[in-house]
């Protein structure tokens, strides 16, 4: 039996024995139905999600001509890059429906949420949006990537009922009309992305962040992974409910629902407080599948060099450490008590120090015996982000 793997810029093969028991997420119980993947049939289900929206009036109501908008745009890390991704979709149908309602393009801006994330490249920009939609907006200035220093940028709101401070993008804040562009898809820590865990993370302070992205947050004894009811989930959204009654607006959120491969698999756009839950109905479906039966002894995950956090990623050993544990976590349902993993990278030490310079750093200090200490812990470890193709054994 031979399986591909992820390796470096490529792949690379490994044969297994014929009477391996393999568990492929995605393929061996298979995602729901994604929608046709031609253009024409996923412009035709995004427009009809925006035209209906749950909860709030539709795009050509909100906006009129002299309104300006901005569209707030995942980073690098989620929702795939194919040529029929629903960034690419969705963007170019809310801009139809906005032109259509008398907005100038003059009057839109293209704004990536990257949060604490590195700020876009120009060439993500092209590889996110494809390059119609780049060459659209870029050569004009009307593409950015929020920058959580840039004060100039940034609106202090106030504080959350829990106390968390609220700082966000002012561009949004001043904008008639903002829109979110975003992807259910299961964070092991925060429930789905999207909705109001796109604005919450994707375009605020760092101090917003810190109050949700910490330990006593993420790692709390009752901590259940892909749960809408964690602290977690609650602070996205009381965060982003105040900018949305501090900005006096909506956030006009389009989400689709992703299979394994980033394929939609539903649409729903509106209001986030109701239209969130609808989407994880669906998501639930994808993510909550039942094969925790059986027990796997061996998982194979292979490490490309560019990963989801950008190039570089899966040869930097702290950056490969984040992978890694989100594995576990995402996994953790079959996996036996002593698991062994095999995960397949070139490491030949390139940090991408432009990128992460405070990562080798962070390396070093783990090379000391004073870090080499284990403390008696429930909690689980890693930050989240995406998986790439691996295979269970047992």
């Amino acid at each position: 039996m031979k399986l591909d793997f992820e390796y470096g810029n490529g792949l690379m093969s490994a044969n297994l024995p014929d009477s391996t028991d393999i568990f492929i997420p995605g393929e061996t119980v298979p995602d729901p139905e994604c929608l046709p993947q031609d253009w024409d049939s996923l412009y035709a289900a995004t427009l009809e999600s925006i035209r209906h929206p749950i909860g709030m009036e539709p795009l050509c109501e909100l906006a009129h001509k002299g309104s300006t908008v901005v569209i707030v745009i995942p980073d690098i890390v989620k929702g795939g890059n194919q040529p029929t991704s629903h960034r690419k979709v969705a963007i170019r149908a809310c801009l139809d429906e906005l032109y259509s309602a008398g907005v100038q393009k003059k009057d839109v801006l293209l704004l990536f949420s990257n949060g604490l994330h590195p700020r876009a490249t120009v060439q993500e920009m092209k590889t996110i949006l494809g390059e119609e939609l780049f060459s659209e907006f870029y050569y004009t200035g009307q593409i950015t990537s929020h920058d959580s220093e840039d004060y100039e940028h940034l609106v202090d709101i106030g504080y959350t009922d829990q106390g968390d401070h609220v700082i966000m993008n002012k561009y949004v804040y001043d904008a008639d009309v903002a829109v979110l562009i975003g992807h259910t898809q299961g964070n092991p820590y925060g429930g789905y992305s999207g909705g109001y865990k796109h604005c919450a993370t994707g375009i605020s302070h760092w101090r917003s962040i810190s109050a949700h992205h910490v330990p006593q947050v993420m790692h709390r004894p009752d901590f259940v992974p892909v749960s809408t009811n964690s602290l977690m989930r609650d602070k996205f959204d009381r965060q982003g409910m105040l900018m949305e009654e501090k900005m006096g607006k909506k956030f006009f959120c389009c989400d689709a629902v992703l299979d394994t491969k980033s394929r939609q698999i539903e649409i729903n756009s509106g209001w986030a407080k109701e239209m969130q839950p609808v989407s994880w109905k669906t998501a639930d479906k994808r993510t909550y599948v039942h094969w925790a039966e059986k027990k796997y002894d061996v998982v194979v995950f292979g490490m490309p060099t560019n990963f989801h956090y950008g190039n570089g990623m899966g040869t930097n050993p702290i950056q490969m450490m984040q992978a890694l544990s989100a594995q576990v976590i995402r996994h953790k349902r079959v996996l036996s008590d002593h698991c062994v993993f095999i995960v397949p990278s070139i490491c030949d030490g390139w940090f991408h120090e432009e990128r992460w310079p405070y990562l080798r750093e962070l390396y070093d200090m783990f090379q000391h015996d004073y870090m080499q200490t284990r403390r008696n812990t429930s909690a689980s470890t890693g930050l989240p982000t995406h998986s790439t193709r691996s295979t269970a054994s047992r």
